[in-house]
């Protein structure tokens, strides 16, 4: 970070640049380091935050492979009408400390809140980082997270792999007051977002006694198979391609009855399915979790008639093969869309539930993360190590 030097009168030092990680070409794989970024100024309803540590998404992975992500491609350019890309700092999980209030934060927004409660200056947050519009039908009716004109900060906004973000005031979330990281470190404040995605993901399910397929053991998946277990679920099975002997494993500890490798084929699970849920012609939930074609199919062959289908993971292409007739219709079944988290009552539960000792998910998600934790200068490397699949989810600190 570079640095001016004032006088004596005025403050040590005064912030000129920094650093941060930018996706400059949509049609290029790879991610470019800058070190001349001008720190973000702050808005009058903003909060500007330091940046502690910073997760990497899925999300991000397909941002770094952007020539092979159609998807991302496009919502990436949702907003532009008709204009040029322009580059973005990408990230969007994250926390920090906060370093400056805008003008209206530190006036009307105050007012009457209580000093537990209070965003202030060196207080260790995170935050949400998908913007809602505050206007339309479903945020007036709760659905924020669904907004029809949401914008992600590291998607279409710029995010947090950086030494500085600003974020909406509305949209900080408080972890520790003056700095404490006591009760939740930022090795895990950095990934709660992804936390938030699983725990959004289960609760939308009701696993209670039922069973329930996983597909994909990353580090959703992962997530999504130990809150099942705490929540109740009677079975769960657990599928997964790559490096299955290590995932396996942590979802075997985490809770997982039935742990399949489907890049030997799907078979051994549709057998094992159809003989032990044989009263039901299928599980009664299926958690989509990976972004594999291959699973989306998986998925509405093995849930039962009636039963339940949820998706979170994204395809990097369309599906164009998907039977719907055969998979949905006929066998009656309900599929839900998963986007996020719910502002903010995924954020409340999920705190809660990181806070409750004899869950100790805390530990639970340390044993996903990488133990190195990278810089951002060390970013190739990194996604070197996430794209060849060494690793499931690492953390930069910037």
């Amino acid at each position: 970070m570079k640095t001016l030097a004032h006088g004596s009168t005025q403050k040590e030092s005064y912030l000129v640049a920094m650093k941060c990680l930018m996706k400059e070409s949509l049609e290029n794989d790879g991610l470019s380091l800058k070190t001349d970024r001008k720190i973000p100024e702050v808005r009058a309803d903003e909060v500007r935050i330091r940046v502690l540590s910073t997760a990497v998404c899925g999300t991000d992975k397909s941002i770094y492979q952007s020539s092979k992500s159609e998807g991302i491609r496009l919502e990436m350019q949702r907003y532009l009408n008709n204009g040029a890309y322009q580059p973005i700092v990408v990230g969007h999980e994250f926390c920090g400390v906060v370093d400056e209030l805008g003008e209206a934060v530190q006036g009307n927004i105050f007012h009457d809140v209580p000093d537990n409660l209070r965003i202030q200056k060196g207080d260790y947050v995170t935050a949400e980082m998908h913007l809602s519009c505050g206007h339309c039908t479903l945020c007036r009716t709760g659905n924020e997270h669904i907004c029809t004109r949401v914008k992600v900060k590291g998607v279409h906004l710029d995010g947090c792999f950086a030494e500085y973000v600003c974020v909406p005031y509305n949209n900080v979330i408080l972890l520790g007051k003056d700095g404490d990281q006591s009760r939740i470190p930022s090795r895990i404040g950095a990934m709660l977002d992804a936390f938030g995605n699983a725990v959004h993901t289960v609760y939308e399910a009701d696993v209670r006694g039922k069973s329930v397929a996983i597909l994909g053991a990353g580090p959703l998946g992962l997530m999504a198979t130990f809150l099942c277990r705490e929540f109740g679920a009677a079975r769960i099975y657990l599928t997964e391609a790559a490096d299955v002997e290590r995932r396996f494993a942590l979802g075997e500890e985490f809770g997982a009855d039935q742990c399949f490798d489907v890049l030997k084929g799907s078979q051994a699970l549709y057998d094992v399915i159809e003989k032990r849920e044989n009263m039901a012609n299928g599980v009664d939930v299926v958690l989509e979790m990976s972004g594999s074609p291959s699973a989306y199919r998986d998925a509405f062959k093995i849930v039962r008639n009636g039963g339940t289908v949820l998706l979170l993971g994204i395809t990097r292409k369309p599906l164009t093969d998907f039977d719907i007739a055969n998979g949905v219709i006929w066998k009656g079944v309900t599929v839900k869309g998963i986007f996020g988290r719910k502002m903010f009552d995924t954020w409340e539960t999920m705190l809660r539930l990181l806070q409750a000792p004899h869950l100790d998910l805390q530990s639970k998600l340390d044993k996903i993360l990488c133990k190195k934790v990278y810089s951002l200068n060390e970013y190739e490397p990194a996604f070197e190590e996430l794209n060849s699949g060494n690793e499931m989810k690492l953390v930069f600190q910037p």
